[in-house]
């Protein structure tokens, strides 16, 4: 089985136009169903590679990748209701204990240049204390840059935020997209991602799109970095709602109409 890998010679291209990319496929996929409740019938996670651990959460499932210590994907459902809260943030940092080959630790990040990035934001599990704790465990942590983390990061997530109160429900998928010759930090050597991907689906309207920002500084916009789902699933071999019925699940991955969503 491979791991996500994309060479630099397609990233240079996919950077430049955001719609190139390599494309690996899984092989015996297994699915799963989200943490949260499910507002249709549909089960909505991506499928996973046999060799990782699929781990469950009160708020969230992901798929960790032990070869790059951190998730492949965070998959969860946000509601209108869940968008906000007051729960406080817990900042504590630590290793998951349902990662069996032990998940990376927060020293791995110190010194390293790099912040501890949330795949699966604290501020999307305000609603909940042990949701919020979830958040830090480090199998949702990824090296990220921190003016990309507090900048076209931080936008992309109070976009995803916005559009569940605007459509009753959203499911969201997280991850990060990482080179063959990445970069490690720390001992656990932590992959550093070269972008990342937020998938969207809004059942309520049978609506899908996809965030595709690369791991940098940028003074441009979220819709700057609006694909479809189809081009995500090229760049990281994921097939991310692959149990939705054919016609909905090819409308759903292959639209990246802006203006068809609120803004």
């Amino acid at each position: 089985m491979m791991n996500i890998k994309i060479k630099k010679t397609t990233l240079l291209i996919l950077t430049a136009s955001l719609l190139a990319g390599c494309y690996q496929p899984t092989s015996n996929p297994q699915t799963t169903t989200f943490s949260s409740h499910q507002p249709t019938s549909y089960n909505l996670i991506p499928a996973a590679q046999q060799k990782n651990a699929v781990v469950h959460h009160k708020a969230y499932t992901l798929e960790y990748n032990e070869s790059y210590e951190q998730a492949r994907w965070v998959a969860y459902m946000l509601t209108a209701d869940h968008s906000q809260g007051d729960v406080p943030r817990t900042n504590f940092f630590d290793r998951d204990p349902l990662v069996s080959t032990i998940s990376a630790h927060y020293e791995d990040y110190r010194g390293s240049g790099y912040t501890r990035g949330h795949l699966c934001p604290a501020g999307d599990m305000r609603w909940d204390t042990t949701a919020m704790r979830e958040t830090f465990y480090m199998s949702n942590i990824s090296p990220q840059l921190a003016d990309f983390n507090d900048g076209i990061w931080n936008k992309v997530e109070m976009q995803a935020r916005q559009w569940a109160r605007d459509y009753d429900s959203i499911y969201i998928v997280t991850g990060p997209v990482i080179e063959e010759d990445c970069r490690t930090i720390g001992r656990n050597k932590v992959a550093v991602p070269s972008h990342f991907f937020k998938v969207i689906y809004a059942p309520s309207r049978q609506e899908g799109i996809a965030f595709l920002v690369p791991h940098q500084k940028t003074s441009k916009t979220p819709r700057h970095f609006i694909v479809s789902i189809d081009q995500v699933e090229e760049v990281t071999g994921i097939d991310f709602f692959p149990e939705l019925p054919d016609d909905i699940e090819q409308t759903v991955e292959s639209s990246s109409d802006v203006n068809r969503w609120k803004w």
